[in-house]
């Protein structure tokens, strides 16, 4: 078959068809209805009489506002237009019950801008400008975030948390003030706000924060002009004696706050002030001085740098803060020069601490709270880093670094490494709160590559290696009392090392060399075979077992207990010497006092009774002539001692991983 010709047929059939369907005349009288409603509906849309939805929309506005809305009146300008002004006079928003009487919004007259396609279809710039006139807005915010701009708590909000995504074309404010009262701020200001195409934005207000004066100024661009999407520079800046505020920057789009990147600088008493004007949910501190760099990205907020110091401290950093799903993902990395763990509380939290330890006593235990019942939809992690550790008071501790993991209720901290002045601790520690009133603590430290000289600050008495292991786990809102009811172990081993020849006589309770030694030479080194203790925890109570000393020249035992609740110690040591001077100490040397202040007693259990080094020497003289029977550990010197099974066993118990 010739194609050509066939092509033709086809066509020529095809047009004949046509023609034969438009002679049709109830075809022409439906082409012509659809076209001339389609051109009904566009004439409609162009020149809609929105005078008629002012009842509707003043419903509709109470309904959203769950206030009383009232409109003058309500016109638009063109008669006929796709991109019509709405004309809005005499407008009156009430305030809400909570908020108390009077007005959220009066306003003279408020006009918009709107382009009816993309309104419609959902796509491009619908409100193209605003043109406002004697406008007053009362902003109320309360104690539980509630405020009359959103109706319901702040982050009970979807979506972006409230953030504008309004990019304008105009905007133009005359003859308007404004006021805001948050008392979750303790901010209360009143103010100015113009807007117009020569000068810009301009809000300027001043007032309280928490009653200090404060100054607020916000500035933009004029908007008049500027293409959809082109960047708009802005500034805002907060002067008071409390706080320090300074953010400038660009929106992607005039007024879109959703897309905005900025450098903000602050510098004020406490972290906590800061936090009430951005409300990340952060703590008092000691003075802070901080710079950083800031993207937001439609719900996420990202601090690409961020430097300076809190107290004595000094940090650099970057965070992103992510939300999804209604919760907030933070990954943070933060290196600090030099850190002071007092800088973490403000002056009222140090005196506080202080009335506390002058109540019940110095302690070492912290008493940092770790109660997560109040630790809203966060999950994250931080990597932290502190090259320098800075306290008031000598300390072995050196450096700090670690991850801390938070998963709702549970927070992890994990690959801790803390550099002492000699030796370094690694573990773990995790806080589970996911059921009762008070978390679960559980921590897995361990001492490694130590020297037993440098950590007691007695390296001409005592040298030799040391390692250590902390395994305890107990329940309270704070480390101190989650300790206190703790179960576990606690183990100390050192091995092969040296030891003052006073020291080792003392703990062979051998009185006839301790007095040789103190009037030759005391200092003169004995060789120390190993120290084992190791500690049962029960209840927060730890039981010695066992307590071993081994010398070249003597051996030591004890016995006893630490009470963490309250730190208090009670341990007797016992001793014998290989070669005995024949004049024993008859009383048990007691290691006492509490984990902060510990004292040694060469008489314990004494006090009142002939105790001190008199009364041991008198004792020691009866005890020789058989007068007086020895009391405490009873210790065997002869024969080797099992250091290195001893040392493996107080150091071998861990606690488990928990999922």
């Amino acid at each position: 078959m010739d194609f050509n010709a066939f092509t033709a047929r086809f066509v020529s059939s095809g047009r004949e068809g046509w023609r034969r369907m438009t002679r049709s005349r109830r075809v022409r009288w439906i082409a012509i209805a659809s076209a001339s409603l389609l051109l009904l509906l566009v004439l409609l849309l162009g020149a809609f009489p929105v005078g008629m939805a002012k009842g509707w929309l003043e419903r509709k506005l109470s309904s959203e506002l769950n206030a009383p809305v009232s409109i003058e009146s309500l016109g638009r300008e063109p008669f006929f237009s796709f991109s019509p002004t709405l004309v809005v006079r005499g407008l009156r928003i009430a305030q809400p019950d909570w908020a108390g009487p009077g007005e959220l919004l009066r306003a003279q007259d408020v006009r918009v801008r709107v382009a009816l396609i993309p309104a419609l279809t959902g796509s491009g710039r619908a409100i193209r400008g605003i043109h406002a006139r004697g406008a007053l807005l009362a902003l109320v915010r309360d104690e539980n975030r509630r405020s009359n701009w959103s109706g319901e708590r702040d982050d009970a909000r979807t979506g972006s948390g409230g953030a504008s995504s309004i990019d304008l074309a105009d905007l133009v404010i005359t003859d308007s003030r404004f006021t805001l009262r948050d008392a979750r701020r303790g901010l209360e200001i009143a103010g100015t706000i113009a807007a117009n195409a020569t000068t810009g934005l301009a809000a300027r207000a001043t007032g309280r924060f928490h009653g200090e004066p404060i100054e607020a100024s916000v500035k933009g661009a004029a908007i008049a002009g500027r293409p959809a999407g082109a960047a708009y520079p802005f500034q805002l800046a907060l002067s008071s004696p409390l706080l320090q505020l300074d953010a400038r920057g660009t929106m992607k789009g005039a007024l879109n706050t959703s897309d905005m990147a900025m450098t903000m600088s602050a510098r004020a008493p406490t972290l906590k002030y800061l936090d009430d004007i951005i409300e990340a949910g952060l703590f008092g501190t000691q003075p802070i001085d901080l710079r950083a760099s800031v993207r937001r990205q439609g719900q996420d907020w990202f601090l690409d740098r961020l430097s300076g110091s809190v107290g004595r401290s000094r940090l650099t950093g970057r965070a992103e803060i992510l939300k999804r799903e209604g919760r907030s993902k933070i990954d943070a990395t933060i290196a600090f020069s030099q850190f002071d763990f007092d800088d973490l509380a403000d002056d009222a939290g140090l005196a506080a601490q202080a009335a506390l330890e002058a109540r019940i006593g110095p302690r070492v235990l912290p008493n940092t709270r770790i109660n997560l019942a109040k630790v809203g939809p966060t999950d994250g992690t931080i990597r932290f880093t502190a090259a320098r550790l800075l306290f008031k008071s000598p300390s072995v501790f050196r450096s700090l670094r670690g991850k801390i993991s938070l998963q709702g209720k549970v927070l992890r901290l994990d690959d801790v490494e803390a550099g002492l002045s000699s030796g370094r601790l690694t573990g773990r520690l995790l806080v589970d709160h996911r059921e009762g009133e008070s978390p679960r603590l559980d921590l897995d430290l361990r001492l490694r590559s130590g020297r037993l000289g440098a950590l007691l600050d007695m390296t001409e008495q005592i040298d030799a290696p040391v390692n250590a292991r902390i395994a305890l786990s107990g329940r309270g809102d704070t480390i101190r009392a989650a300790l206190s009811k703790s179960t576990g172990h606690v183990g100390l081993a050192a091995g092969e090392g040296r030891i003052s020849r006073t020291i080792a006589a003392v703990l062979a309770q051998d009185m006839g060399k301790a007095i040789g030694a103190a009037l030759g030479d005391g200092d003169a080194p004995v060789p120390l075979r190993c120290i084992a203790i190791g500690f049962r925890a029960r209840g927060g109570m730890l039981t010695a077992a066992p307590f071993l000393v081994e010398t070249e020249v003597s051996r030591s035992r004890g016995e006893g207990t630490i009470n963490l609740d309250g730190e208090r110690i009670a341990l007797r040591i016992g001793g014998a010497s290989r070669e005995s001077s024949g004049l024993p100490m008859v009383d048990p040397l007691g290691l006492e006092g509490t984990l902060s202040a510990p004292s040694l007693d060469l008489a314990a259990g004494r006090k009142g009774d002939g105790g001190g080094v008199a009364g041991a020497v008198v004792r020691s003289i009866g005890g020789a002539l058989g007068l007086v029977d020895k009391r405490g550990p009873a210790v065997d010197a002869s024969g080797p001692s099992n250091c290195r099974a001893l040392s493996e066993r107080v150091l071998a118990r861990g606690l488990p991983e928990r999922p």
